[in-house]
């Protein structure tokens, strides 16, 4: 009798620990890496927990995480990243994740661009349904262009169709932020919402994460004073993620 008793207050105090251990706070301590040397304003957002931070110029970070919390990386100059915590990356310190730049290739100073397109040579109508790039290749690559559908099955094992698919999600974001910018100036954000001028853009790629902005952008016409209602709190929050991380700084 007493070993059985014995046996349960140990079952017991093991159950405890791991309890107290799940709900104890950890940090995740980060570092990103990148090729083109931009650390400075990048968003981490712990989506599981709903709380988000900003990288300081050397790329380290701190975040409160859990084991299986979900860690998205915004940045309007790398292409947007997802991680899950593992019960490893806690224990580490730093835990290093690699951002890839968003245009690997090089920028000119200046692009003349002449459009010809089937528009302007007559081959369509306005019943005609218009794709943009990304658009393009993810049907491409889901019809095989109109030949034998060998492809789409390739692609399927391959994983070409996971890139195409992230390739418009990214399209669709920097749309979003374009007709975010569009609405709502660079000179209001600065002057009435006192969004730093080199935060602006980072802003922006920050607020089209927030469903209730993001469905008010996917509208034809964009209503002006939901927007800004809708606005107002994460300015809020994105003012005070830039006050903490100037603090840590000091």
């Amino acid at each position: 009798m007493n070993h059985a008793q014995n046996a349960l207050s140990i079952i017991l105090l093991m159950i405890s620990s791991i309890c107290f251990a799940q709900d104890s706070p950890s940090v995740l301590n980060g570092k990103i890496v990148t090729r083109d040397g931009i650390f400075e304003g990048i968003v981490i957002l712990n989506t599981s927990k709903e709380i988000s931070v900003l990288s300081d110029n050397k790329g380290y970070f701190s975040i409160r995480s859990h084991v299986n919390d979900t860690i998205r990386f915004i940045s309007p100059n790398h292409t947007e990243y997802q991680y899950v915590v593992n019960e490893f990356d806690i224990k580490r310190s730093p835990v290093l994740f690699p951002l890839e730049p968003l245009y690997s290739i090089n920028r000119l100073d200046e692009i003349v661009i002449t459009k010809i397109d089937s528009d302007a040579l007559g081959f369509t109508d306005k019943y005609t349904r218009r794709y943009t790039p990304a658009e393009r290749k993810l049907r491409t690559a889901k019809t095989g262009g109109g030949m034998i559908p060998v492809d789409p099955f390739i692609n399927m094992l391959s994983g070409r169709m996971s890139m195409l698919k992230k390739n418009l999600a990214y399209e669709k974001t920097d749309h979003r932020v374009e007709k975010l910018l569009e609405t709502i100036t660079n000179e209001r954000l600065v002057d009435y919402y006192q969004i730093p001028v080199d935060y602006v853009e980072g802003f922006a790629y920050y607020a089209v994460t927030k469903e209730g902005i993001k469905d008010l952008l996917n509208a034809t016409i964009v209503d002006l004073k939901e927007l800004e209602r809708d606005l107002t709190p994460v300015v809020f929050e994105f003012l005070e993620m830039i006050k903490n991380k100037k603090g840590e700084e000091i």
